[in-house]
């Protein structure tokens, strides 16, 4: 009996887990192929010996084509804490004059941490991704 073979490389992994604040709330839009794509952005604030000095969070894009995934992060909302897992992709496409690129995380899985920190009354805990939301620090 032949042992199946898995599509990727022995070795090979790509696997993401994101957790943060959502920044973007998630849009699903249906693409000129006729998929669906959900899209959202979150920020992840870095640890203090991060050696990126003067950046205190990530922003970080999420998309998902999964119906389910879809429904899950159709009501979150700005300042929620999300935690996803997915992958890294590489999305490339022609644009008038060049290429553009862009790295996403491919979301598998999709849960709520937290709800917003001004429904628990703990206004300003998200310090460190306000920056991003407003465009600071960039």
């Amino acid at each position: 009996m032949r042992q199946q073979r898995t599509p990727a490389r022995a070795g090979h992994r790509n696997e993401i887990v994101v957790a943060g604040r959502v920044t973007a709330e998630p849009a699903v839009r249906e693409l000129p192929s006729g998929d669906r794509l959900a899209i959202w952005r979150v920020c992840v604030a870095r640890t203090a010996d991060s050696r990126f000095r003067g950046h205190r969070s990530d922003s970080i894009t999420c998309v998902s084509f999964d119906p389910g995934v879809q429904d899950r992060v159709r009501g979150w909302r700005l300042g929620e804490v999300v935690e996803m897992t997915g992958a890294l992709r590489r999305r490339t496409w022609r644009v008038g004059d060049g290429v553009r690129t862009v790295y996403e995380v491919e979301v598998r899985t999709a849960r709520q941490v937290e709800a917003r920190a001004a429904e628990r009354g703990e206004a300003g805990r998200a310090e460190a991704c306000s920056a991003e939301r407003t465009g600071e620090g960039r």
